[in-house]
């Protein structure tokens, strides 16, 4: 290794990165950009002629490069893992899990579907729809920033789901990065090394958070010298990192959580503030890197499949997953904000299809390198765009919808917020067997894609039983939601609670079965799944229609939920009918000829005409009731 020239390509990394980012900042740009840009421009890729002058890039040996931009990915990781807040998951930990799993399950699932139909083996698909469906965390916030949106009444659940979603996302490098793909087969020993190596790697971290970190963190408040407490702290990091790799992990999956476990102590400041340097030095030389290893001349290959991304991303994120939010109880505009919000891509998708190119069995590495960094470019430019007209798009939606789905959405929204946002006043708490239907459910779900054959089938018939049983009691906790909501302005003349509470239990468990469904189809034909939920959409569509019918339809009010039940006729009743039609009284003959007739009043409690207008009231016909009506009975005038 010639020092001389190592020195020289560093010297150059870091100053054509000092100039990218620069250039990034000055167009208002992630300096991501700026990095991988500058690595294409110096990478040994790039080559011109120009005016009898051919320039083949300035950096070709990229092998101390590469262990370089490793040691930065470290940091990187362990500084995402820092910002892991536990306090701040638990404040919002309901909307923000279950947006988070559910973006990335659609993520990946977009993914995986672009893999398919460009006829990608299956390890190549699994890291381009890792690419495809790792947020940035980086980008959304320093939009917030900017925008002076960290106020906002969505900001925090937003960030609690981005929080959610970098831990996704590093459970997902730990199965896509390590184990089967590293190994390269799948026999019984090798999977068997792999789940030994995944447990025993968790079982030493939760020891390192339960044990030796709180009982050491007293101990390390007392290095005053910052000398020696970096030395501590790379020290320690370096260390978990290789323990990771030592267990078949990642290495920046030790470095991740090696910084979770120090993100609720005392030091976590000061770690952040003493180790920050090495970090931004590093990190700027492993995006460089990671440019360097893009090929320009691929761009023409993976155009195609950014123009197939870019929409798709915008779907999942923007418009599903900000439909999500809605139905959660967020509002319009609260919802298409964090919907845009989620659309950026940055350093998690450069990490993804960094570890993917290094795996073994990965034959679309030259593709994959080229696709995540035009990929997460466009991502990174449009999404603070998007973010800053989504009150727009929430309007434009909002006018484009049927009145039909917006009534029913509007039901959903303002029913199942009363559970899942946080309120001083807490009404409504899910009950236990609930909870362990929906644990039931998930573990079923995992099962199901895990397994093949007859075990499949039987799992299959079991989880979907689960989700009927789960129908039945969500049907009576919204009932119960639902007789205490005010639905007046959208129109709502329905009375009874339980035509509303079919509805959003019919929504919410028909959303669990497609989830089912689809998993199975998946598994015999790729495409089938696609069917499945062309036709759920059809079936919601169709309900949802119904339903707005039903809740505004006066017709509908004559059936109480609870009206009483009719008394049941007694021989002493018979007994006073027989003698009142005889006209006889308790004290004698009472003539009733020429007497006033009592128009007939409904029976106590029957408002059957309670949305109709109120009946004319009973006026007496001209000269009726005179004083020739009275009569004398046996007791004399009356």
């Amino acid at each position: 290794m010639d020092t001389s020239n190592l020195i020289f390509d560093i010297g150059v990394m870091m100053m054509v990165a000092f100039v990218g980012a620069t250039l990034a900042k000055k167009a208002k740009q992630s300096v991501i950009l700026g990095y991988i840009l500058a690595g294409i421009l110096i990478g040994p890729y790039i080559a011109f002629e120009m005016f009898g002058f051919r320039y083949d890039g300035l950096v070709h040996d990229t092998e101390f490069i590469s262990t370089l931009s490793t040691f930065g990915l470290i940091l990187l990781m362990f500084f995402v893992g820092l910002e892991f807040s536990f306090s701040k998951l638990k404040r919002t930990r309901s909307p923000a899990v279950i947006v988070a799993l559910i973006n990335t399950g659609l993520d990946m699932f977009m993914g995986i579907i672009i893999g398919y139909l460009l006829g990608w083996p299956i390890v190549d698909t699994v890291f381009l729809a890792g690419v495809f469906a790792m947020g940035s965390a980086a980008i959304t916030g320093k939009s917030l920033l900017e925008m002076q949106r960290m106020s906002a009444p969505e900001t925090e659940f937003l960030l609690g789901i981005l929080v959610v979603e970098d831990f996704v996302s590093m459970v997902i490098m730990t199965i896509a990065g390590g184990l089967i793909f590293k190994t390269g087969a799948v026999d019984p020993l090798s999977m068997t090394q792999m789940i030994v190596g995944i447990v025993a790697f968790y079982a030493f971290f939760i020891l390192l958070a339960i044990f030796i970190i709180p009982r050491s963190v007293k101990y390390l408040e007392k290095i005053k010298n910052d000398e020696l407490f970096v030395l501590f702290a790379l020290g320690l990091l370096l260390l978990s990192a290789s323990i990771a790799e030592i267990a078949g992990v990642p290495a920046i999956i030790g470095a991740f959580f090696l910084g979770m476990i120090f993100a609720e102590s005392k030091i976590s400041k000061r770690l952040e503030e003493k180790v920050s340097p090495f970090k931004d030095a590093f990190v700027a030389v492993f995006f460089v890197s990671f440019g360097m290893m893009i090929d320009p001349g691929m761009f023409s290959t993976v155009l195609p499949i950014v123009l197939l991304a870019v929409p798709l991303v915008i779907l999942s994120d923007l418009l599903l997953t900000g439909a999500l939010a809605y139905f959660l109880g967020f509002s319009s505009k609260g919802a298409a904000f964090m919907g845009s919000s989620m659309c950026g891509r940055g350093a998690e998708s450069v990490m993804f299809a960094t570890i993917g190119s290094n795996s073994v069995g990965v034959t679309k590495a030259a593709v994959i390198n080229p696709f995540a960094g035009a990929f997460c470019f466009v991502m990174s430019v449009m999404t603070p765009v998007l973010m800053r007209v989504s009150d727009r798009i929430s309007r434009l939606i909002g006018r484009i919808l049927p009145s039909y789905v917006k009534i029913s959405a509007s039901l959903v929204n303002r029913t199942i917020g009363k559970i899942m946002l946080p309120s001083s006043l807490k009404l409504f708490q899910r009950t236990r067997r609930t909870e362990v239907a929906l644990i039931s459910y998930f573990v079923l779900l995992v099962a199901l894609m895990v397994t093949n054959g007859p075990i499949q089938l039987i799992v299959l018939l079991t989880v979907l039983l689960t989700t009927a049983y789960i129908y039945t009691l969500a049907e009576v906790e919204f009932r119960t939601i639902v007789k205490t909501c005010n639905y007046d302005n959208l129109g709502v003349t329905c009375r009874d609670p339980r035509h509303i509470s079919r509805f959003i239990s019919s929504f919410v468990t028909m959303a669990l079965v497609v989830i089912v469904l689809v998993t199975y189809a998946f598994t015999l034909l790729w495409w089938s799944s696609l069917v499945v939920l062309l036709f759920y959409l059809v079936t919601v569509l169709m309900l949802m229609h119904r339903t707005s019918a039903m809740v505004r339809s006066p017709s509908t009010n004559l059936l109480i939920l609870d009206r009483p039940k009719a008394k049941k006729e007694t021989r002493r009743d018979r007994r006073k009918a027989r003698k009142a039609e005889r006209g006889r009284g308790t004290f004698g003959t009472i003539a009733t000829k020429g007497h006033r007739k009592e128009p007939p009043l409904p029976p106590m409690g029957d408002d059957r005409f309670s949305d109709s207008s109120d009946p004319e009231p009973y006026t007496w016909p001209e000269g009726e009731a005179s004083d020739d009506d009275d009569k004398k009975g046996r007791w004399g005038r009356l």
